[in-house]
């Protein structure tokens, strides 16, 4: 998992779409049967931005914004299904996001402005992590296990976290889509 570098003044922070249980936790086990360190500390979710380096004084602001573009989007359908990677780029494979795309996309997008703009390292991609490790033996097998997954939910909100320097998420605040 890459950790963007800190200045004295700033933490970081993730914002991600929670996988719910029972999935959650089977796809953590997942993560974790194929070796992949990562897996006690990140629970299973959607990125909708990755640990992003912020400004701590602008913690008030980054909150309004967030609240802001939950207020005017509505809950919608996710479904995961099967497997996918980002090989040879990054050694990760994931389940894909098969419903649900279009309404994250516009979300990354929308939270990707303001006081949240940043460059972003690869092109947004909606997916779970299963398995982010240089094993290509380890990746395969993640991929093979996952292959068959499918979960379908409504997902209600998103979820602001701090990302500690190990890389562990802790939850915030909880914003709920409210529109209509």
């Amino acid at each position: 998992m890459y950790l963007p570098p800190l200045e004295p003044d700033e933490e970081l922070i993730g914002i991600l779409v929670a996988v719910p249980e029972p999935w959650m936790s089977e796809l953590s086990d997942l993560r974790a049967s194929v070796g992949d360190k990562h897996a006690e500390k990140t629970p299973a979710h959607i990125t909708l931005m990755p640990p992003t380096a912020v400004k701590i004084a602008d913690r008030e602001k980054i909150m309004e914004e967030l609240q802001a573009i939950a207020a005017h989007n509505l809950p919608f359908t996710i479904s995961l299904k099967g497997t996918g990677t980002f090989r040879p780029v990054s050694p990760v494979v994931f389940i894909n996001v098969e419903k649900g795309q279009k309404e994250l996309i516009s979300l990354a997008k929308e939270m990707r402005s303001g006081i949240l703009a940043r460059e972003q390292r690869f092109p947004y991609h909606p997916h779970v992590t299963i398995a982010q490790v240089d094993s290509d033996e380890q990746l395969d097998r993640a991929q093979a296990i996952g292959k068959d997954f499918e979960a379908t939910w409504t997902a209600p909100g998103f979820r602001l976290d701090s990302v500690s320097a190990d890389g562990s998420y802790h939850s915030r605040a909880i914003f709920s889509f409210t529109a209509g």
